[in-house]
């Protein structure tokens, strides 16, 4: 199998969807005789700030001189990109060797009456044999959506179960309010661990608490009271946490959250303060309000629900105050898309909107039409780079372009 025929049979297994549920991935992994049982994993659930606290805890443990794999989704440059050990994409031999032995166990499967796999399942699969293979110190293992259903939830040898802040998304499989969705992510909390919990609204707050008490699990949630920000500007923040000093680059009020969300789960692994100060100085996590030029600033964020609109436009308003702000955006046609416009309108002064490269995307023309309706000019663009010139075209020196809406389609930006 080469990487062309990996790639087809993984677009395959992609028109089955979502399957919520754990019976299959069990089944598909007692057969690879459960490698995700044979690693150190820490495990992330939540709905804003899941891959940003995961880019704090890596890079601190390879400062701390561990070999770490991490699993994420979903990915922005390219699809290998989900599959890491310190940082470093999985190559494609390995992948199309660890996909057939996985496509193998699959046949089996369905000739024994099992349904397939869904490709996430897979994927997650893959991610397992490769950490065990590799023999990682430490496995960052990230929901796909939800907890307590999500293929990730099959790990025993789990040190850490962490939840990033959880607002209101994915409400067809989840639930339509924060206690509803709580209850699922606080799914991964197993038996007698320890919970390490981003700040949360009270809602969630009362959910994990309460499934921690149930499993006798000891439960930390970070307080806000405990940091203070020293300097907050576009080339990084310096803020103390608990008396202790640190900086990062990665920029935005909700970032010192996620970076002190990552401190307690480093402390409870033992991990010495000058390789946490070190490794979150070093951290890097593109599409997080990541600027790509000068003059004009250009700034691409992977906003793409309320919460994460919401901490936009808050860091917009901050950081570009009395600045014209020109938006190029894509967004997904089952995203709030609507909410995303009264939260963004009021400091948007011409939108440019594009179409992502996904069959869930929402029209160009039907999100100009409605940021029109809004009474802001609003015009379409047919690729990245006619957005991009016409863009540059509106723009000052002094203005802002600022690329946003979803994960699915930045990574032209970035590039």
């Amino acid at each position: 199998m080469d990487i062309n025929a990996a790639m087809e049979y993984i677009d395959r297994k992609n028109k089955l969807g979502i399957v919520p549920g754990l019976d299959n991935v069990r089944e598909l992994l007692r057969r690879l005789d459960n490698p995700q049982d044979k690693c150190k994993a820490l495990h992330i659930s939540g709905t804003n700030g899941k891959g940003s606290i995961f880019a704090f805890v890596e890079s601190a443990l390879i400062e701390a001189g561990f070999t770490v794999g991490r699993y994420i989704s979903p990915t922005i440059f390219e699809y290998l990109e989900r599959f890491q050990i310190n940082k470093k994409n999985m190559d494609e031999d390995t992948f199309c060797r660890l996909l057939e032995q996985v496509a193998d166990v699959i046949e089996k499967m369905e000739k024994d009456g099992y349904p397939s796999p869904t490709a996430f399942e897979i994927e997650t699969a893959i991610a397992f044999l490769y950490f065990a293979e590799k023999k990682c110190d430490y496995t960052l293992i990230e929901c796909g959506m939800g907890g307590t259903l999500d293929a990730t939830n099959v790990i025993k040898n789990k040190l850490i179960s962490v939840i990033a802040q959880i607002s209101i998304d994915h409400t067809a499989f989840l639930g339509d309010t924060i206690e509803q969705i709580a209850v699922h992510k606080a799914g991964i909390i197993k038996e007698d661990s320890v919970c390490v919990s981003a700040p949360q609204m009270e809602e969630a707050v009362r959910v994990l608490k309460t499934v921690c008490a149930e499993k006798n699990s000891e439960f930390v949630m970070v307080d806000e009271t405990d940091f203070h920000i020293e300097k907050d500007e576009t080339d990084g923040i310096f803020f103390s946490y608990k008396g202790e000093e640190y900086d990062i680059g990665l920029i935005g009020a909700h970032q010192i959250i996620n970076a002190s969300t990552a401190i307690e789960v480093l402390k409870i692994l033992n991990i010495d303060y000058e390789f946490i100060k070190e490794g979150l100085h070093k951290t890097e996590w593109k599409g997080r309000l990541t600027k790509v030029n000068d003059r004009p600033l250009m700034y691409v964020d992977g906003a793409h629900n309320e919460a994460a609109w919401i901490y936009l436009k808050n860091n917009i308003n901050k950081y570009f105050t009395n600045k014209k702000i020109i938006y190029i955006i894509g967004v997904l046609k089952d995203k709030e898309y609507e909410k995303m416009i009264d939260i963004l309108c009021d400091n948007m002064s011409y939108a440019i909107t594009i179409t992502p490269d996904t069959p869930r995307a929402l029209d160009n023309y039907k999100l100009a039409e409605l940021i029109s309706n809004k009474g802001i000019k609003a015009e379409t663009a047919d690729t990245y780079e006619d957005a991009v010139r016409m863009a540059f075209d509106a723009a000052g020196d002094e203005d802002v372009i600022m690329v946003c809406g979803s994960l699915s389609f930045i990574s032209d930006y970035l590039k």
